[in-house]
């Protein structure tokens, strides 16, 4: 693809309406001093073509702002990577109109000419590729390799690492994300799994015990016997319940005495104090502690107090007949009491009890031997569950373990099949660099891991350390492998090119050179002795304007 003429522009930055230029399908020179529009013009194509600035801005003020402009027009020629001739037309104003050898199309219609709108940029101008971060040049770079067939991939792939993938991958970026999510899992099961071990291990190495047999079941047995015995020949229950009935009254009497006539006492005597106190020549409410005045509401509180303390009499009246029947029904109980209480049925009770004592006791030690042999036979079922379960989780772990080497096995075949294809993609590349290098892998000097990078060196040395000349040459290179490698072609301008005296041929590419040449007004060139020519007349108006001794050195 080069470019054939500017034919037509108006409005466009601060060039002349009516602007018009020819270019040679090899090189082409703009000359002129600073300021005279040189990359004004450079930018045409691209803008013309793509709609974007020189460093792919999208927005970028096109409208002379010097005079109202209504619309911004860039007619060129071009001639394609068919060798077929085109006429295209950019007309931005309200609306944008686009025209292509007499007919109106869309900007998608054009991406056919120029594919990828940031590869494009990269190989018509060499300085956008310097723009862009490091990731951003990686991923450009990246895209533009020549694309390698999985089966040839595979075949880069030892015998032993062909092994272990098994067959070749399809999308490596998506496999090796595929294998990390494994790794991850795979890793969380592990963990789990330890803990879930070490937590068996622990109950496994648990004391079962030991089982007790209960030695006393006769002696039990025999001293239920007597004891039912003795209920049989001598009911004694009824001297009991007396004993206790006498024992419950004798506390609800103290309860009486000590407790109930003692509270009702006391609220008694409260209203009885408040009564008097309304009985008082200045009496005092007891709501709001003033005195009180008002005789009806006083006659109220005295005849309410009265009540209250009828009340507490009444309830302390209920409470002494209830004292003295109680004390009646005491003296009936306490008289049968002292009638069953014989010297014989004393001595069936003490042994009754006796037999009580010992009975609950053996009991309670059967009780404590059954509670025991429970949890000894528990915790044997558990140390054997845990055991079995520990068998089975210690397999499941080595399966683990396996899937586990596996995958991150697969995971370091594949980041290293990464590095090959690039490096295979490389060798594809090379016969368009010259001075650039351009390393697509390191290796970690902390791990000696082989990672990849995307590191572009001109004479074994990193971009940034380079003089202006020499970034400018590697630049240029960069720009003909985007060119040759995406089958582009674009023409490549090459601004600002003073700063290196060795601009190489390119072949099959056309070259647009701009060249600060001082005093010289803006100038399309085809020939370097012209470019030579306006550049002596430079130096001799320079010469001769300052008479300096260093600028005729220089000259």
């Amino acid at each position: 693809m080069y470019i054939k003429s500017i034919n037509n522009v108006v409005g466009y930055k601060d060039l002349p309406d009516g602007f018009s230029a020819e270019f040679n399908e090899n090189k082409t020179y703009i000359v002129g001093g600073n300021f005279q529009r040189k990359t004004t013009v450079g930018s045409l194509f691209n803008w013309c073509l793509t709609g974007t600035s020189l460093i792919g801005k999208e927005k970028e003020q096109v409208a002379n702002d010097t005079r109202k402009v209504s619309n911004v027009i860039v007619d060129m020629t071009f001639v394609d990577n068919f060798e077929i001739e085109h006429r295209l037309v950019r007309n931005k104003g309200k609306e944008l109109q686009l025209i292509l050898d007499g007919k109106e199309i869309k900007q998608e219609n054009l991406v056919n000419f120029y594919k990828d709108k940031d590869v494009f940029l990269v190989a018509h101008n060499p300085y956008y590729f310097w723009t862009l971060e490091p990731k951003e040049q990686k991923d450009l770079i990246r895209n533009i390799l020549p694309t390698i067939e999985p089966e040839d991939a595979f075949n880069l792939l030892s015998e032993d690492d062909k092994k272990i993938i098994g067959n070749p991958i399809e999308q490596l970026n998506s496999y090796t994300t595929k294998k990390n999510q494994a790794i991850y899992e795979l890793e969380k099961d592990r963990d789990k799994y330890v803990g879930m071990v070490e937590a068996l291990e622990k109950i496994a190495l648990e004391d079962e015990g030991t089982m007790i047999e209960f030695q006393k079941e006769r002696e039990l047995k025999e001293l239920q016997q007597r004891y039912e015995n003795i209920l049989f020949s001598f009911d004694n229950s009824n001297l009991e319940d007396i004993q206790r009935n006498i024992a419950n009254i004798n506390k609800r009497l103290e309860e009486i005495v000590k407790v109930d006539l003692t509270n009702i006492s006391e609220q008694y005597n409260r209203e009885n104090k408040k009564l008097k106190e309304i009985e008082n020549e200045h009496p005092i409410c007891p709501a709001c502690r003033q005195e009180m005045k008002n005789s009806d509401a006083r006659e109220h509180l005295k005849n309410y107090y009265k009540k209250e303390m009828d009340k507490y009499q009444e309830k302390a009246d209920k409470l002494k007949e209830t004292a003295e029947s109680l004390n009646k029904e005491k003296k009936q109980k306490q008289a049968i009491f002292d009638k069953l209480n014989t010297t014989d049925s004393k001595a069936l009770q003490e042994e009754k009890n006796l037999l009580k004592e010992q009975i609950d006791d053996l009991i309670k030690e059967k009780n404590e031997i059954t509670l025991h042999n429970q949890e000894v036979q528990i915790k044997a079922q558990r140390v054997r569950e845990a055991k079995e379960t520990l068998n089975s989780y210690r397999n499941i772990q080595e399966e683990i373990k396996r899937e586990l080497e596996l995958n991150k096995k697969q995971r370091e075949i594949a980041n290293k099949l990464k590095i090959l294809i690039i490096e295979a993609q490389k060798e594809k590349i090379k016969q368009y660099l010259n001075k650039v290098d351009i390393e697509f892998s390191k290796v970690a000097k902390t791990t000696g891991e082989i990672t990849e990078c995307c590191n572009i060196q001109y004479e074994g040395r990193d971009f940034k350390k380079l003089s202006k000349s020499q970034q400018a040459r590697a630049c240029l290179e960069i720009s003909n492998v985007f060119n040759n490698i995406s089958g582009i072609n674009a023409p490549i301008f090459f601004d600002d090119a003073e700063s290196t005296t060795d601009i190489p041929d390119i072949p099959n590419t056309q070259l647009i050179i701009s060249l600060v040449v001082k005093y010289n007004l803006l100038e399309i060139l085809y020939d370097y002795d012209d470019v030579l020519d306006r550049r002596e007349k430079s130096i001799k108006r320079e010469i001769k304007e300052n008479g300096c001794y260093e600028t005729q050195i220089a000259a």
